[in-house]
């Protein structure tokens, strides 16, 4: 129910911290959560301050993977959500492989 008053804006609450997620705020991950989809391969890593999300293509004739594209993230729910937006083109079962692994790693971490 409306009051009335004048809503405060969020830029004057205080200072911005980075929210952090159970997986690895203020240290590294013991190790990057990697998926690999065919000849794909996704390698999520991160700590607080940022979160890259790579995707790399095997190719058979060099026989190495090179880098297709990189992006950084400010917040892990963003780059696990790129993350599973890729994955979601492959198939909901690729999807659902992807989902349950990155659940299985963040929980490893917060483990650790």
């Amino acid at each position: 129910m409306p009051s009335g008053a004048a809503a405060k804006p969020n830029e004057g609450a205080g200072p911005h911290r980075v929210a952090c997620s159970a997986v690895g705020c203020g240290t590294a991950q013991p190790h990057p959560f990697a998926w690999q989809d065919g000849r794909r391969l996704w390698i999520l890593d991160g700590d607080c301050s940022a979160w890259v999300l790579a995707e790399l293509e095997f190719d058979p004739r060099a026989c190495r993977y090179v880098e297709v594209r990189r992006a950084s993230y400010r917040w892990p729910r963003e780059a696990a959500g790129a993350l599973l937006g890729r994955a979601i083109g492959a198939g909901l079962h690729r999807a659902e492989d992807a989902a349950r692994g990155l659940s299985e790693w963040a929980a490893a971490s917060e483990a650790s």
